[in-house]
């Protein structure tokens, strides 16, 4: 009887010893977590915390237990909270993510703590379990020079004050050449157009230019006079007399183009000129502004004969 009590006792206390050695049931725990680097932060920078938590999916996530975006501290925000889930097997996986931001700005370095977070999960039962998402510290780092080295400072040192960037040069060597290349070019076309226009006096040696820009100016005034008109036929006058190197008459006009035949081809405007001069000069017909504007076009006519033949000389 002794010796079953004994046995009896034995397995009384081998059952109680497994009992008490028996691991409980935990039915969440966090199974992995990221949360970068923590030193060398600066004011302003984003800190993201992961988390990856596996629980049976008997239990869910209570939504209240998450922290609340905004400010934490007078120096920290959490900016986001992200949270996915998905099923696998007997667990529920949940993503979570935190982004905060700080802006403690220290003048050396400083170690800084976000605190702990619980979690709280339950199931249909009410019962419920806490996660803990641990506590994190961190060094920050000031951004600038606080010694006072710059802005007014006398000790002699030189300021942490840097100049502006120097604006960016572009070269501009492969439109030299072109650029020179049509100025020339427009040079030379202009120059050759004011020639041609008898706009160079001292190169033109056309009598007919001369003749064309006194008639213009007479022809530019206003209520133009019949003695206005008569001036400027004889300009037109002159510059045929100095062509010819004498007083020229109707009657020499033949032998005015023979010695000049690059004229030949303004015979009938020649002889229409002397015939309007004779009527007004010697019969008194009256002088029309109208005939100052055929004495212009008889001059480039003539200018241009003239351009013409000294080119070929």
């Amino acid at each position: 009887m002794k010796f079953f009590n004994t046995i009896s006792l034995l397995l009384g206390l081998f059952l109680l010893s497994a009992i008490c050695s028996a691991k409980p049931h935990i039915p969440g725990q966090l199974i992995k977590m990221d949360q970068g680097r923590s030193y060398g932060l600066v004011v302003g920078d984003i800190i993201e915390h992961q988390y990856l938590i596996a629980i049976d999916t008997a239990y869910s996530l209570s939504p209240s237990s998450l922290p609340v975006e905004g400010e934490l501290t007078y120096w920290l925000d959490l900016n986001s909270v992200d949270m996915t889930s998905d099923q696998r097997g007997a667990k529920k996986l949940y993503h979570l993510t935190l982004r905060y931001q700080t802006f403690y700005a220290p003048l050396d370095v400083r170690k800084l703590l976000i605190p702990e977070q619980q979690l709280v999960f339950t199931d249909n039962s009410n019962q419920r379990f806490e996660i803990s998402l641990p506590e994190w510290y961190f060094t920050m780092s000031p951004i600038k020079e606080v010694v006072s080295s710059g802005v007014g400072n006398d000790d002699g040192s030189h300021g942490f004050m840097k100049p502006d960037i120097a604006p960016r040069t572009h070269s501009l060597s492969r439109y030299q050449s072109p650029i020179i290349i049509y100025a020339s070019l427009s040079v030379i076309a202009l120059l050759i157009w004011a020639a041609l226009a008898g706009l160079l006096p001292k190169l033109s040696t056309s009598p007919f230019h001369k003749a064309k820009r006194q008639i213009k100016r007479i022809k530019r005034q206003k209520n133009i006079t019949s003695e206005q008109v008569q001036q400027g036929m004889q300009a037109m006058h002159d510059a045929l007399n100095t062509r010819a190197k004498q007083t020229l008459f109707a009657s020499q006009i033949d032998d005015f183009i023979h010695r000049h035949p690059q004229f030949n081809e303004s015979r009938g405007q020649i002889e229409d000129f002397f015939q309007q001069s004779r009527s007004v000069f010697f019969f008194d017909k009256e002088a029309k502004p109208t005939i100052l504007m055929d004495c212009i076009r008889l001059c480039d006519r003539l200018a241009a004969a003239d351009k013409v033949v000294q080119s070929n000389s």
